[in-house]
């Protein structure tokens, strides 16, 4: 059974996947309301393809708020509640809410807010966290009121009607209060280490499906031996079938890629491409980028970065970001060095080895 809560006027209680449609309409009408969300006019968000699976994965949901005594059901606003999909970070929900523009000012976001609240504690939740446009005072005082607070600015994430928009990340901690933090920033591991061997010839190419079983190897090596990715080893890629359809679909398109770095015929390193889901988020690219223990201070990295500087700009995008752990100062210098500019700070987002770590924002305007 869902909760219902019945206020003044409408009543707040989770979308039932049998009213994907009337979902869908609310969201499109709001959509065509406001200008201060993710999507352009028309189109849905990622959760539209399969609702009911999206609410079975246990972390993530849909608040719907229902004008009181219609039939059927007048839907008024919505919330949506996306829990991360990895181990490490299932405890961070990111929320997004609408509400019908001839229900503004009625209480219905604060409703939304408080009943997800509820929901995120029950399932375990530790951290709630969204974005807004820094222009949209209404909305910032209201997030303000709620609990949430400024993590930090970044720059330029939307292109809204042809002007750059940048938008704060917000976050409030709702658990985990007794769990500590790892130490930031950690020692480099490489100062003092012994020199690695030099290593001939590096080639930089796109992954192609027959590297499945080279690929599946070095994806579990690699998650294997750092807690500094977002995916362990234990959610590394099961087999070389789901390997090669992985790589398989990196090709399809011009939006995403699967780089690979070869190191005398090994995998040392690889970097993944992919641009936004949305006309108002195209210009922008995401970079996640790792390379095997062995070959670390050999250039392995600067290398993929170059590479992904020339496929950012062969299509001409405006923004490369990517989300780094607080506690790896090693990396946070390599993107410095390579033009990146840290931005916003998630406090206490992930759950590594017991310990919570901070996720920083970190981007490079072209």
């Amino acid at each position: 059974m869902r909760d219902i809560q019945t206020i003044g006027g409408f009543s707040i209680r989770e979308a039932r996947p049998g009213e994907r449609h009337a979902l869908l309409a609310l969201v499109a009408r709001i959509d065509a309301e406001s200008d201060f969300l993710l999507r352009e006019p028309g189109e849905r968000p990622f959760w539209a393809r399969d609702l009911a699976a999206f609410q079975a994965s246990g972390n993530s949901t849909i608040f719907v708020a229902e004008a009181a005594g219609n039939r059927p059901a007048d839907l008024v606003g919505y919330l949506s509640a996306h829990g991360g999909r990895f181990r490490r970070n299932r405890g961070a929900v990111t929320l997004a809410v609408g509400v019908r523009r001839d229900w503004n000012g009625r209480g219905v976001a604060t409703a939304l807010f408080a009943a997800a609240e509820t929901w995120a504690r029950r399932t375990g939740a530790h951290r709630l966290e969204l974005t807004v446009a820094e222009s949209n005072s209404r909305a910032l005082s209201l997030y303000e009121r709620l609990g949430f607070l400024d993590e930090g600015l970044m720059r330029d994430v939307l292109r809204v009607n042809g002007a750059w928009r940048s938008e704060r990340l917000m976050g409030k901690a709702i658990g985990a209060e007794g769990v500590s933090e790892w130490p930031v920033p950690m020692p480099d591991p490489t100062v003092g280490a012994p020199l690695p061997a030099r290593i001939g010839r590096l080639e930089i190419r796109p992954a192609l499906p027959a590297d499945a079983a080279a690929y599946l190897a070095y994806d579990h090596a690699v998650r294997s031996e750092t807690h500094f990715l977002m995916r362990s080893a234990a959610e590394s890629l099961p087999d070389v079938a789901a390997a090669r359809r992985f790589l398989a679909e990196q090709r399809i398109g011009d939006r995403t890629a699967t780089l690979l770095a070869i190191a005398d015929g090994t995998i040392a390193g690889s970097l993944s491409l992919w641009t936004g889901a949305y006309a108002r988020t195209a210009h922008e690219a995401g970079l996640g980028l790792a390379v095997r223990r062995d070959f670390w201070a050999l250039g392995v990295g600067g290398r993929l970065i170059a590479a992904a500087e020339l496929w950012v700009r062969a299509r001409r995008l405006h923004r490369l970001s990517l989300w780094v752990f607080g506690h790896n100062s090693r990396a946070r210098r390599f993107y410095a060095k390579h033009g990146f500019e840290e931005e916003a700070v998630a406090r206490r987002h992930s759950l590594i080895d017991g310990r919570l770590a901070d996720q920083l924002s970190m981007a490079k305007l072209y």
